[in-house]
């Protein structure tokens, strides 16, 4: 199952995302977990030591488009882009240390396994957005199988812009970190306002919480019963980022019930692959139509004329 940690920026979702990981590796015999941040503040946020070795997904968008490709023969002269749907000749990616794609651009420390997209290199400045650089983790995230049992944790892009591109069909729950303030409040309600069609999967935690005024605060802004726990304020993380190491387990202690709620929902969240494809399809279709056509001179959109299922038998018993 996927969960997206999402925010305003400083609302504590690095902090957050970093904490579940460092959990669920309590519960898990492999988490995966990926920054998808332009700050790429997560490696730093889990307390790891995972080097500086690390392979970006954002400088390696033409290997992973071909990896992810296979023997697949059926594209014609129409190059694949990180929204082309599937098909049964696709190389596929499992949550597991035996993957090869695991193997070639994770980085595992005992029992997570650690993606990052990237950030700006100097070529970049002026010239292309980030988008750009999500556009490997996007192709990634549809050859991925997961099953119930696998855990994969993105630390996702402030604001609403994880709805910019098909990432936000990727996700199975989408966890807000809110703070009571309009501010935070308010990119919960954006982000629901943008894409209704995500609302029953989209959840908050309050963080930054101090008395009963800030959670007053929030149950009259946020609905109640999208809330999975709350975060009260915590010096443990000040003392951590002091370089006091063992500072982090302290916090951690703190938070056990709101990360046992947030996998308890996980768990429950009903993974539709047959919609999944669908909306992939109609995302495909979309981002064709208003610029992959006109930019390739060609139907990148027939790419959805497949009959191809993810739940097919054959692909879970060869792929995972």
């Amino acid at each position: 199952m996927k969960i997206a940690f999402l925010g305003k920026g400083g609302s504590g979702k690095t902090t957050a995302a970093a904490a579940f990981t460092r959990y669920v590796s309590t519960k898990r015999s492999l988490v995966l977990a990926i920054d998808a941040d332009v700050n790429v503040h997560l490696k730093q946020a889990l307390g790891i030591d995972f080097g500086s070795d690390i392979l970006e997904l954002g400088n390696a968008y033409e290997d992973i488009i071909e990896y992810l490709k296979g023997e697949r023969d059926d594209l014609g002269d129409a190059p694949m882009v990180a929204s082309t749907p599937p098909c049964e000749k696709s190389n596929f990616v499992t949550v597991s240390l035996d993957d090869p794609f695991i193997r070639k651009y994770a980085t595992v420390r005992k029992n997570i396994a650690f993606l990052t997209v990237g950030s700006y290199d100097k070529e970049d400045v002026g010239s292309s957005c980030y988008h750009g650089k999500l556009y490997s983790l996007a192709a990634l995230m549809h050859h991925l199988i997961d099953t119930e049992d696998d855990v994969v944790i993105a630390d996702t892009t402030a604001g609403t812009d994880n709805v910019a591109t098909s990432l936000h069909l990727a996700y199975d729950l989408n966890l807000f970190v809110v703070e009571p303030t309009e501010k935070s409040t308010k990119v919960f309600h954006d982000f629901v306002s943008l894409s209704p069609e995500l609302k029953e999967k989209t959840y908050f935690i309050s963080n930054k919480v101090r008395d009963d005024r800030d959670i007053d605060f929030l149950k009259n802004k946020l609905p109640e019963d999208r809330c999975l726990g709350n975060m009260s304020y915590s010096p443990y993380l000040k003392r951590f980022e002091q370089g006091k190491k063992d500072a982090l387990e302290e916090f951690d202690k703190t938070q056990v019930q709101v990360w046992e709620s947030v996998l308890k929902q996980l768990r429950l969240c009903d993974k539709d692959w047959g919609k999944y494809m669908e909306d992939l399809k109609a995302s495909h279709s979309k981002v064709s139509k208003k610029w992959l056509n006109p930019f390739y001179s060609m139907s990148v959109d027939k790419q959805v004329e497949t009959n191809f299922q993810y739940g097919s038998a054959d692909i879970y018993s060869e792929k995972t």
